[in-house]
């Protein structure tokens, strides 16, 4: 079984321990990815050229975006670690775009069996309801061509 799960900037360890009893992982092909959202990146770029009388930095917009990749690498190192831990076969994927709609490509691309997500990895106490999922998720679930396993609980440890 190949099992898509989207990683967040925290809670990848506590998501993939909690999966684990659900879903034994096992000896299962885990493509773990972590979407770069630039849309806020670049919204700060426009919202800097109006607010400021300069626009920021080329350099400074770089380096933003090499921090971000950095902290994207450093989750999934700690994904992986995990996934190692409970015998999973992990591959990682750092994407940039709308988090959303790259997980469900890769879903679909990698051949995937289920994808897996969280409601919102900025929330630590998740109430159930219309509002209680993320953009990102909520777009996984609505849109994607596999099955979706959404695990609720408090994933992110601050």
């Amino acid at each position: 079984m190949r099992i898509l799960v989207g990683v967040a900037s925290r809670g990848a360890p506590e998501l993939l321990r909690a999966l684990d009893p659900l879903v034994s992982v096992s000896g299962q092909e885990l493509v773990l990815v972590h979407v770069l959202d630039n849309g806020a990146r670049e919204e700060m770029e426009l919202a800097g050229g109006r607010l400021r009388s300069r626009p920021i930095p080329r350099h400074r917009l770089r380096e933003i975006a090499e921090a971000e990749r950095q902290a994207a690498r450093a989750a999934l190192d700690e994904a992986v670690e995990v996934a190692l831990a409970l015998g999973a076969l992990p591959e990682t994927l750092v994407e940039e775009g709308e988090p959303g709609a790259i997980l469900c490509r890769r879903i679909e691309e990698r051949d995937c069996d289920l994808a897996v997500v969280a409601p919102d990895a900025g929330r630590l106490t998740i109430q159930a309801g219309p509002k209680s999922v993320g953009h990102t998720a909520r777009f996984v679930l609505d849109h994607s061509p596999r099955p979706v396993l959404l695990i609720r609980g408090q994933l992110a440890a601050g």
